[in-house]
């Protein structure tokens, strides 16, 4: 008799637990409490402050990821295909059966409060390992391997994580999400940005009135010649292009000298004022 009271004492203790459990998951569904529904169904392995809990940390074959680290920088769509579909080949499930589509936006709204204070050192350490054998120990890229130039990139934080993550197709950068954690892509992203040369138009504009304009009073008066002139203007060439002629271009036999003085930091400044009157 005692152990069938046991017995029933520990089965209602289960259903209790069990009923409180549903009761909760039932209460944040219905208010659309997205830090509750985060913490029933995403907390156990990412922590419920976005960081990788303990057990998250031990999942095969990778661990989980640090949502606080990207939060700011993986875009709505890209939160709402992974919650929703999972991530082939971890032990990110989807989240579809759980979680109707208003539950998974409050999910990502709450994931969009988390902030993350990034650790350029790290990102430097980092980038020297992984990213340097391409792309230079300056980022300038002059490997011989075709990798971008990140000090004279358009790219913002947004878009570098989002490349570090998946790769570019059809060239030799690959995806670096299961080499590189969370924390490690957003701070190489930031050591990245921080390199970048923010090209000077005032400056670009005294170059431009040394080097050029014995020939081209304005940028509005260079003329494009040869087949990439048909129907083209200097608004229409991406500024790699703009580079090439500038150093390359036939009027290097006129320039000469001057041309090849100038470093390509001030060929930025040049293109930066040239596009005050291109766009």
């Amino acid at each position: 008799m005692r152990t069938i009271k046991f017995s029933n004492i520990a089965l209602a203790a289960v259903c209790a637990v069990a009923f409180l459990s549903s009761s909760m998951s039932a209460t944040a569904a219905n208010t659309l409490d997205g830090k509750a529904l985060y913490e029933a169904n995403c907390a156990v392995c990412h922590g419920k402050t976005g960081e990788v809990s303990d057990y998250g940390k031990k999942l095969k074959p990778f661990p989980a990821r640090n949502h606080r680290a990207i939060a700011q920088y993986v875009s709505r769509d890209e939160l709402r295909r992974i919650i929703t579909y999972g991530v082939k080949g971890t032990a990110m499930t989807p989240k579809k059966y759980s979680l109707d589509a208003l539950e998974i936006e409050a999910v990502i709204d709450y994931i969009k409060t988390f902030d993350y204070k990034p650790d350029l050192a790290n990102g430097k350490k980092r980038f020297k390992e992984v990213c340097s054998s391409c792309h230079g120990i300056d980022g300038r890229a002059v490997t011989g391997v075709g990798a971008k130039n990140l000090v004279y990139t358009k790219l913002g934080l947004k878009d570098i994580v989002h490349t570090m993550r998946y790769g570019r197709p059809g060239t030799l950068m690959t995806s670096k999400r299961h080499q590189l954690s969370n924390e490690d892509i957003a701070d190489i992203a930031n050591y990245v940005y921080s390199l970048r040369y923010m090209a000077n138009p005032a400056k670009g504009k005294q170059l431009f009135e040394q080097n050029c304009s014995k020939c081209h009073s304005t940028p509005a008066h260079i003329k494009l010649i040869g087949n990439a002139a048909a129907k083209r203007t200097i608004a229409d060439l991406d500024d790699r292009l703009l580079d090439l002629r500038i150093r390359h271009g036939r009027h290097v036999d006129r320039a000469g000298k001057k041309v090849e003085k100038l470093s390509s930091d001030d060929i930025q400044d040049i293109i930066a004022y040239m596009r005050t009157y291109t766009n």
